[in-house]
């Protein structure tokens, strides 16, 4: 053998070397029930999508993504069925539709009014997590993955007429999502389930006269057309979705394929993160702009709102632990991670 025959040998060993064992090209679908204007999936569009069929082209994959949102495929309350099933690979799943199936995930939702600072809120629920094992069975059970939690800016009352203390929701009619229908308990007011791509509808034909939802989605949908009066509260910023993948595809998925996915996902889990925390304030802004009008309500109707609720979070606690889950376990931890975080509540709770 020549010189030259050598060097060329050696030279497609060693690129054969540097390529991947198989090339494999990968036909992927992500779906959310939700439109790209919600923070959450707009940041799967302009991010995680791109950037994961960039990173697996450099292992010398390729990826064609069906990119399917605003219910295309499933409404907000059918995305984990849908991921789980296998109709889509990845999905945007809001768990605060998902009670009965992830209950251990409302968490937050039934820990109302603690702090606005969604980082702080996230670096709890990573930690809790990691306590609570049986958080993740619970999405396994489901044969989902959770790649990235979504958490979302802190809740306010949106609604067709001025709040000048809590006793002026008495006798309305207000819209919510999730467990968050437990914060008008004892309120005086009506709660009706909703979803965010129904509000605007909802309260436009008096089905409801107003809402409770986080301050970013506020302007992109409008919200003040129909409901100009914003009342500042601060339920508290609330660990809402995921960015999931189904279990099957993802545990026959290379080892290399999913460290990229997971680097990526987690850049998205940030991007999200911050889109949602500096999304607030411009939505307000934009609202004003547009006629709403801000109010907001005093430190001491808060916590007198938060103590005259029953103890939503006792009550959940107590009702997963008959179903041999950790209610009360998840609680405890959580209420822990929370005050060694800096977190202030208006009320212990799950004490009384």
């Amino acid at each position: 053998m020549t010189h030259l025959q050598t060097t060329g040998l050696a030279g497609v060993l060693a690129l054969c070397a540097a390529l991947p064992a198989s090339a494999e090209d990968y036909n992927w679908t992500i779906i959310a029930g939700h439109p790209p204007i919600t923070r959450g999936v707009s940041a799967i569009s302009e991010h995680f999508v791109p950037e994961v069929t960039k990173r697996l082209e450099a292992l010398g994959h390729t990826v064609t993504w069906t990119e399917a949102y605003a219910g295309a495929v499933a409404d907000p309350l059918g995305v984990l069925e849908a991921v789980g099933d296998g109709i889509a690979e990845f999905g945007y799943v809001p768990h605060l539709f998902e009670g009965d199936k992830l209950p251990l995930e409302q968490i937050t939702y039934v820990t109302p009014f603690g702090t606005d600072d969604l980082g702080k809120v996230m670096k709890v629920i990573d930690q809790l997590h990691a306590e609570i094992p049986e958080i993740d069975e619970g999405w396994a059970k489901a044969n989902n993955v959770v790649l990235a939690p979504v958490g979302i800016d802190t809740y306010h009352f949106v609604t067709k007429f001025p709040i000048e203390t809590t006793k002026d929701i008495e006798g309305h009619k207000l819209g919510t999502a999730g467990l968050a229908l437990n914060w008008l308990k004892g309120s005086g007011a009506t709660p009706v389930a909703g979803a965010l791509p129904d509000f605007y509808n909802a309260m436009s034909t008096g089905l409801y006269d107003g809402i409770l939802t986080f301050e970013s989605v506020v302007a992109p949908y409008k919200f003040y057309e129909v409901a100009p009066y914003i009342t500042k509260i601060n339920f508290g910023a609330m660990y809402a979705s995921a960015l999931t993948a189904n279990k099957d595809v993802w545990d026959d998925l290379p080892d290399d394929v999913k460290q990229a996915i997971q680097e990526v996902a987690d850049e998205y889990r940030d991007i999200a993160a911050e889109s949602y925390r500096t999304g607030g304030q411009d939505s307000l802004d934009a609202a004003v702009a547009e006629g709403a009008k801000i109010s907001e309500l005093s430190a001491e109707q808060r916590a007198a709102y938060a103590n005259n609720l029953p103890d939503i979070a006792g009550e959940w606690a107590k009702s997963l632990d008959a179903q041999g889950l950790p209610g009360t376990r998840t609680l405890e931890t959580y209420m822990r991670l929370s005050k060694e975080a800096g977190i202030e509540f208006p009320r212990d709770w799950g004490t009384e």
